[in-house]
Parts: C-alpha cells; sequence; structure tokens
C-alpha cells in the first residue's frame, strides 16, 4: 500500500481553501469585480481564474482523493450561485483528471475537528493547533486542512490523532470512492 495522496478543498464564491496532499495549504482567491457591480465578464473571469488555479494544483500534486466541504444549507442568493459555479468547475476538473472525489457536510466535519457539530471557524482552528500544532493563515485553508485529515484517516493513514467518538462519523459519511492506494 502507497501512502495515499489526498487533497481537501474548502470551497467558497471569493476565496477557496485547499490542503495539498504534501501537508501544506493554500487558498485560491478569486479576482475581485471590476467595478460596484459584479458584471458577466467579472464572473467569467472569476470561473476562468479559479478553474485554472486548481487545474494546475491538480497537475503539480496528482491526489488519489479530493475531499470536498459539500453545500452548506440556508446559504441563500447569489453567493449560493457564485458557489456552485466553482464547485461546478471543480467538480467537472476532478472527473476529467480522473480523480475520486468525496462530499463531506459541514456538520460532519466539525464533529470530525472537534466533537460538536454546531463548532464555530475558531474552535475548528483552536482544535486544529492543540491536536496537530498547526495555525492556518485563513479559516478557509484550516476547513480544507481538516477535510484531508478526514480524507486520510479514511484510508487508513491519519495525520491527526481525534477520539474515537470524533472518528465514528467517518461511515456517516455518504460517498467514500473505493481507491487502491
Amino acid at each position: 500500500m502507497t501512502h495515499p495522496r489526498v487533497m481537501g478543498l474548502d470551497l467558497a464564491a471569493e476565496q477557496s481553501g485547499v490542503a495539498l496532499p504534501d501537508g501544506t495549504t493554500t487558498a485560491i482567491t478569486a479576482p475581485k469585480a471590476s467595478g460596484k457591480v459584479r458584471t458577466l465578464a467579472d464572473d467569467l473571469n472569476r470561473m476562468d481564474h479559479v478553474e485554472k488555479s486548481f487545474r494546475a494544483l491538480l497537475v503539480v500534486h496528482r491526489p488519489h482523493l479530493i475531499v470536498i466541504e459539500d453545500y452548506a444549507n440556508g446559504i441563500k442568493g447569489n453567493p449560493i450561485h457564485r458557489l456552485a459555479e466553482i464547485g461546478g468547475l471543480i467538480r467537472l476538473a476532478c472527473y476529467r483528471e480522473g480523480v475520486p472525489i468525496v462530499l463531506v457536510n459541514i456538520m460532519h466535519v466539525k464533529m470530525y475537528a472537534t466533537g460538536s457539530a454546531k463548532a464555530t471557524k475558531s474552535q475548528m482552528a483552536t482544535s486544529a493547533q492543540g491536536r496537530a500544532g498547526l495555525v492556518f493563515p485563513t479559516e478557509d485553508e484550516c476547513d480544507a486542512w481538516w477535510m484531508r485529515a478526514m480524507g486520510c484517516e479514511w484510508a487508513g493513514h491519519p495525520i491527526v490523532t481525534v477520539p474515537k467518538a470524533q472518528r465514528e462519523v467517518l461511515p456517516r459519511v455518504k460517498g467514500w470512492p473505493e481507491v487502491a492506494w
């Protein structure tokens, strides 16, 4: 069995966190709108930038699995449309590259990271610092790191030690792909 190359993604309309298989994190930040009102050209520029940035990461890091935070319930209006556009581009890029993905509900990530489905971003960051000694430049990168941690644990190569009760959330995630490491 080789060591699995797992990538974690916390997608957002304006800035997405990425946890890379080598253990580092980065953020893909969308270009700002050209004026006070976002135009179709702005949206196309944002999607083009995110897609190219993500494809470059795929080519360099060649993950075996990508764990993506699924869309959160309750997001309303324009942000969900922009997030859906980003999510669609990422899913299509993974499909074209033959990289399996699993979508994880944010409550499951929070439970894995902290033991509470209602954990705040701050509590997730505190847990990462306490359990792994890590401090992240952005909340998005922290969330992506926890996504990667879940994928690594599922693959049998944990990168952080969490209590058994927190690990028990892994089988609740629907759609873990069958991947030969």
